[in-house]
């Protein structure tokens, strides 16, 4: 068994799946599916395991999960992938033939040899004819979603709609409307989004209230994550030590998904890439465990987002402030900002008086305070949301207060192990 087997952060986790049994999501799931006409609503954190919750709960073979509200720009291509994955062709042909005798009336007089009329007595009468056979062919189109309920209405199949919320909202609303009529019509139908769009699909249809089954995914609790590890280094014959482990369940941030990139790494930067002869008691340190993460940040490639939060929007005649760092660095309150959500410990939502802290901590003299912080953030956020407008890999909370989200876990993963900080 080789370490790309046990740990797959990229693919489902056949050695690793770890069920969060305290929540019973996996009977919750049966239980929606099998209900009639209703529709299975998953929501939650980006890189928190959806897919890989339902694929488990469905089994592969009956899971069409191809489909991803990515590029759906009409109606029509979320039933056109359906059918992709059903194997049915874009156009059918159909060959009809019809025949018929044409003919004419002839008089025999005596014997004659005409063709197709036997030899006759004089005055006899008859018909001269031959048969015609013409070929007709249709060509007929799909049919969306009335084909995808003919073919798989009331079967094992599950359709699972990931990512949801990248459609446009009119989009959303024709789909929805169409989900309806499908999951009515007996075909079996989830949909998956981001925690902060997860009523995408009952806002585009209110008529589907009391027709939904939402099941809401969190990330995921430190003693879970440790199960990735403890399972897929037992399968390898190493034992990690507590100390390394709770080092690498706290970088993953309450990701499965990282936890299965981290652990990987892991097994490279220790060269356990297959199962080992004998049992091997491991324990890497802190120079270890640092290369393991700089490791795994090479997965994770934010640049383009970094590069243009830390230029800020463009200026207007006015330069910015210049702060100096701890770490011998200097930057303005965008860099500021981002060296402040690198620190320790990894937080995914920071309140403002903890942004604070952290840049009085970061800061060597004065530090960024009050409203530059704010309007900092705000413009942040827009630039997240204009660079990665399906993701808003970063928001910034007016309402609560105002606190700093970071709803992917890697992008804090890259922010705080990546080199792209030390960078001028």
């Amino acid at each position: 068994m080789r370490a790309t087997e046990v740990f797959t952060p990229g693919s489902y986790p056949t050695h690793t799946y770890v069920t969060r049994t305290e929540y019973g999501l996996e009977d919750r799931l049966r239980d929606g599916l099998e209900t009639s006409g209703q529709l299975v609503s998953i929501s939650g954190p980006s890189k928190s395991g959806k897919t890989v919750f339902v694929e488990n709960v469905v089994g592969p073979d009956r899971l069409q999960s191809a489909v991803t509200g990515a590029g759906i720009a009409h109606p029509s291509d979320l039933w056109d992938r359906i059918l992709d994955w059903m194997s049915v062709p874009a156009s059918e042909a159909k060959s009809s033939r019809s025949a018929r005798t044409l003919g004419t009336a002839v008089e025999v007089e005596g014997e004659a040899g005409v063709p197709l009329i036997a030899k006759g007595k004089a005055g006899a009468s008859g018909q001269l004819g031959h048969r015609s056979e013409a070929a007709e062919e249709e060509s007929r189109g799909r049919r969306g979603m009335q084909q995808v309920i003919e073919e798989i209405s009331d079967s094992d199949f599950v359709v699972l709609i990931d990512d949801f919320h990248y459609m446009t909202r009119d989009v959303q609303d024709e789909v929805a409307k169409q989900l309806k009529e499908a999951v009515r019509q007996g075909v079996s139908m989830i949909t998956a989004s981001v925690t902060h769009r997860s009523d995408d699909v009952v806002r585009a249809n209110p008529e589907l209230r009391g027709r939904v089954l939402a099941i809401d995914f969190a990330y995921w609790e430190p003693q879970y994550l440790q199960q990735i590890a403890d399972i897929g280094f037992g399968l390898l014959n190493a034992s990690v030590d507590s100390f390394a482990v709770s080092h690498l369940v706290k970088e993953a941030s309450g990701s499965p998904q990282l936890m299965q990139a981290i652990c990987l790494n892991a097994c490279f930067e220790m060269d356990v890439r297959q199962k080992l002869d004998v049992p091997t008691s491991l324990a890497p340190g802190s120079d270890a465990l640092e290369a393991i993460f700089k490791r795994t940040s090479t997965m994770t490639d934010f640049r383009s987002l970094v590069d243009a939060l830390d230029t800020g929007p463009a200026t207007r005649g006015t330069e910015r402030k210049t702060y100096s760092f701890v770490d011998g660095t200097s930057g303005d309150v965008y860099r500021a900002i981002l060296e402040a959500i690198a620190q320790d410990p990894p937080i995914l939502s920071l309140a403002y008086e903890d942004l604070t802290a952290r840049l009085g901590d970061i800061c060597h003299g004065e530090a960024p305070v009050g409203s530059s912080v704010i309007s900092s953030c705000q413009q942040m956020a827009k630039l997240a949301q204009r660079n990665f407008p399906l993701e808003r890999p970063l928001d910034w909370d007016d309402e609560r207060g105002g606190v700093l989200d970071l709803p992917d876990p890697y992008l804090l993963f890259y922010l705080r192990w990546s080199t792209r900080l030390l960078e001028s």
